[in-house]
This record gives structure tokens, sequence and C-alpha cells, in this order.
């Protein structure tokens, strides 16, 4: 039995009716080729819960939109991070969906399994190899970033660049603990989708 059931149509809220819109706009309208659920209809990912939440959609969404939209990153560059943060997290749908969406956005295959191993991906300028190396740390430590990483990464990206990913790193964080409170359940892919390996330990 799922975790967090789609609830039927006409037991939705209007709070409640606005999930499937949002997520159709603010994600999947862009990448028809990847699915956000299962065959019976059920929401997946970070969506299975939010039903659940009514109030939490649209303040998640504007964050969300606010977080990932940042003018100071590349596309390329966001999905790098991105990367990292499921290098250290082991979030099947996010890894689904952020998989080929890297792809579409500039990466190869080849980059996005480097990424998904931990390791910073062949081919990168010093900005987006800094990205990935600064976003692993922030995604993988629990205290207080130190001087020499921060000094590091400030000569490179700058003051406020570092402090758009750290809403970046947490941005997924959170999509990463929403994803894994439910099944783990994740769409098969279809065909041409790319789906990078996530080995058996996180980072």
């Amino acid at each position: 039995m799922l975790r967090y059931p789609t609830p039927s149509p006409e037991s939705l809220t209007d709070h409640q009716r606005t999930l499937e819109p949002a997520v159709v706009k603010q994600m999947f309208s862009n990448f028809p080729q990847l699915s956000y659920k299962d065959k019976d209809g059920n929401l997946l990912g970070p969506y299975s819960s939010l039903h659940y939440t009514p109030e939490l959609i649209d303040p998640w969404f504007g964050l969300a939109g606010a977080v990932v939209g940042q003018a100071r990153f590349s596309v390329k560059e966001r999905e790098i991070s991105i990367l990292a943060v499921l290098a250290a997290y082991d979030a099947p749908f996010v890894l689904y969906a952020h998989s080929e969406i890297a792809v579409v956005c500039g990466l190869s295959k080849e980059q996005v399994q480097q990424a998904i191993d931990g390791k910073v991906p062949v081919g990168l300028s010093e900005q987006e190899a800094m990205v990935y190396e600064l976003s692993l740390k922030l995604a993988s430590f629990r205290g207080p970033l130190d001087r020499e990483s921060f000094n590091r990464a400030e000569n490179v990206l700058g003051k406020a660049k570092i402090a758009g990913l750290a809403h970046l790193v947490t941005g997924y964080i959170h999509v990463a603990m929403l994803t894994n409170i439910g099944d783990g359940a994740v769409p098969e892919p279809k065909e041409g989708v790319f789906l990078a390996k996530k080995g058996n330990n996180v980072v």
C-alpha cells in the first residue's frame, strides 16, 4: 500500500487542486519525456506527500521556483549542484529526473555519472568544477564550512554565488527528504531517457 496515495479528485480541497498544475508548470512541461505519476495516477517523488500538507503547497513551489531560477547560475551549473546533492543523498526519483535533465542542459552522460559517483566531472570549467566541489561539501558536511574551503570558493565564485549555492543545495536536500518519506517508486524510463546508476553507498 502506498504511503501517500493521491486523494481522489472529488475529495480534493482548493489548495490540493493547485498541486498537479504546479508540478506540470514548474517542472514537467519542459521535460515531457519524464513522468511524475505511477500507472495508477498517483504523484511520485517529492510531490506525493504535498497533498497531505496543503497549506504548504503554494509556499513550497514559490520558494522552489525562486531558488532554482536564480539568475546567478547557468542551467548547467544548477544541474551540477543538484547532481552533487544526489552524490550525497540517495533519492531515486530525483536521480531519475535529474539524470535526464542534466543531459538536456548540456552535460554528457559520462559527466552525469561521474558527478553521481562523487567525482568532479571531467571537462568542466573552473567555475563549474567549483560549483560541484562546494555543493558536494555543503551536502555532505554537518558543521560550519571551514575557512580554507570558503576562501577557495570565494576566489572563484564570489560571496553571492556561495550564498546562492547554499540555497540551491538545501533546496534539493529538502526535495530529497520529501521524496524519501515516500515509497521510493520511480517510473520506468521511456526509451532514450538516461538514468545514472547510484552505488550502494552515498558519499
